[in-house]
């Protein structure tokens, strides 16, 4: 409230100002609440998500975080991807086999 509301206006406009903005607080702990309750839920199925893959054989954990609000990926992104995750094995295999035949030469 402007103070010259305050000192020249209608008496009745504080209260005015005050329930709305007892209004504008509730709406605000209101949409806290939500965030609160819907961060709980991602916790807890990441939670069970990392419970199951514990004790189950054919679960699997995420390897990146869930991306809610993702688009569909393009078909050239698919490939992207997928190459990727190829030069990513190659890369393994053969630090694999290099560690495998300098152990082999210790030996």
């Amino acid at each position: 409230m402007p103070l010259q509301e305050f000192w020249n206006d209608d008496p009745d406009l504080l209260w005015t100002y005050r329930n709305l903005y007892m209004q504008k607080m509730e709406q605000e702990i209101e949409l806290e609440k939500q965030m609160i309750n819907y961060k709980c839920w991602i916790q807890g199925f990441y939670n069970y998500n990392a419970i199951a893959s514990a004790f189950s054989k054919n679960a699997k954990y995420f390897e990146k975080p869930i991306e809610f609000n993702a688009k569909p990926k393009t078909v050239e992104e698919k490939r992207q991807e997928l190459m990727h995750k190829i030069k990513e094995q190659k890369t393994r295999a053969q630090m694999l086999l290099k560690q495998r035949s300098e152990k082999e030469g210790q030996n």
